[in-house]
């Protein structure tokens, strides 16, 4: 019963499970071994894209026979590599249906998948633990109780570009403090993945990057040994500086300015390197553009705020580069009303938006002046000075 849905779920769901779909399972359990393989590939295509369907498999008990085939020794390469391919699907649907997995067991069946011989398998084995592991209601912790997975997952790295990918997202959005960065670090984290920065794959390379990102953060330890590392006869720094030209995806620019920017705040990089004032400080005053997306805009001006909040030159700086106080401005205008107009769509994502992209701004604005009274001027005299400010000093109360 552990692998079924919440009650209420299950109870909305039970009502609109068809015949076709208690067929898909049925066929999991033919004597016949080709059969169930075929069972299993037509689940797959069943599933793809159709939430519904994966939600009435779940509850019919697909997930426990999917992983019995897939732990058990008879069953062939092929059909295991089936079921964790079906898994992995019905991994991508809703929260619900993960914690229905994580309920039956799914990530210690699939962490013993890695210990096989086939590539293809194992590769299907990490692509169903990345979506696992990268949905929000699954613990990170899981993936450290047993010792001996993260340093599999490190030999693993070398397989593919598939096998560097998918451990890498998981090693990103695992690493949740330091003593995960520890554990990650101590196993030679650093070591096995700063070749893949020059991978041929841009998907291995964001992947190793986001890892640099989350391993530096506020760890002085990691940061410190990140500026000695050489790959390919450049230093890291180097190539995250590389990584920050305007013509690389904004991305890639976004998360090497934030690998610099901790990197700096653990000790790692002087305040007054070229590589941050000259590269990383402007890569993420043109974040805060309004030309970039909104999501875009608000990492952009967070990071920015941590990396000069310590140092006064930096946040002078900053204040005069792209006038950028004036262009926070813009920040305090969404929802705007040509978008109300225009495209609903486009209104409802700057409504979502709206009030992250205050509180970036305003993290800014206290960066910004924290230390120089003349920038508090700018802030509060300028043409770039929050509504609020504006307000208080008209005497209105802002709604």
């Amino acid at each position: 019963m552990a692998c079924l849905l919440e009650t209420p779920i299950r109870m909305s769901v039970l009502s609109e499970v068809t015949a076709s779909s208690r067929h898909y399972v049925d066929r999991l359990f033919d004597p016949d071994p080709q059969k169930v393989l075929q069972g299993v590939i037509d689940m797959k295509n069943a599933v793809i894209g159709n939430n519904k369907q994966k939600a009435n498999l779940i509850v019919l008990g697909a997930v426990p026979r999917l992983l019995y085939l897939l732990q058990q020794e008879t069953s062939s390469t092929e059909l295991k590599t089936e079921c964790a391919v079906v898994l992995g699907s019905l991994a991508m649907g809703t929260e619900n249906n993960v914690k229905s997995l994580l309920d039956c067991h799914i990530i210690p069946a699939l962490l013993q998948g890695l210990l096989s011989l086939d590539l293809k398998f194992i590769e299907a084995c990490l692509r169903c633990l990345r979506t696992i592991f990268t949905s929000p209601v699954t613990p990170e912790e899981l993936l450290y109780t047993d010792a001996t997975v993260i340093p599999h997952l490190m030999a693993l790295l070398s397989k593919s570009r598939y096998t560097q990918e998918y451990i890498c997202q998981i090693f990103s959005h695992c690493c949740k403090g330091p003593d995960h960065q520890t554990i990650l670090f101590n196993h030679g984290a650093v070591q096995n993945i700063a070749h893949l920065l020059t991978s041929v794959s841009y998907k291995v390379r964001m992947q190793a990057l986001k890892c640099f990102s989350v391993l530096a953060f506020e760890n002085p330890q990691v940061s410190m040994t990140l500026v000695n590392v050489l790959v390919d006869g450049e230093l890291l720094p180097q190539i995250f500086v590389k990584m920050l030209q305007r013509d690389k995806p904004i991305e890639m620019q976004l998360t090497s300015a934030k690998c610099l920017t901790y990197m700096c705040r653990a000790g790692a990089i002087r305040t007054d390197d070229n590589c941050i004032v000259l590269k990383t400080l402007p890569c993420l005053v043109r974040m805060c553009s309004k030309e970039r997306l909104l999501e875009e805009r608000v990492e952009g001006a967070e990071t920015l705020a941590y990396l000069i909040e310590p140092d006064v030159e930096l946040q002078r700086i900053a204040s005069i580069t792209d006038h950028l106080i004036a262009m926070l401005a813009d920040y305090f205008k969404y929802p705007s009303s040509v978008s109300a107009i225009t495209d609903i769509k486009r209104l409802d994502h700057d409504l979502k938006h709206a009030h992250e992209l205050r509180q970036a701004a305003f993290k800014l604005y206290a960066s910004l002046g924290a230390n120089d009274e003349d920038i508090r001027k700018k802030v509060s005299l300028g043409e770039g000075r929050p509504p609020v400010l504006t307000a208080s000093r008209q005497g209105v109360t802002p709604t």
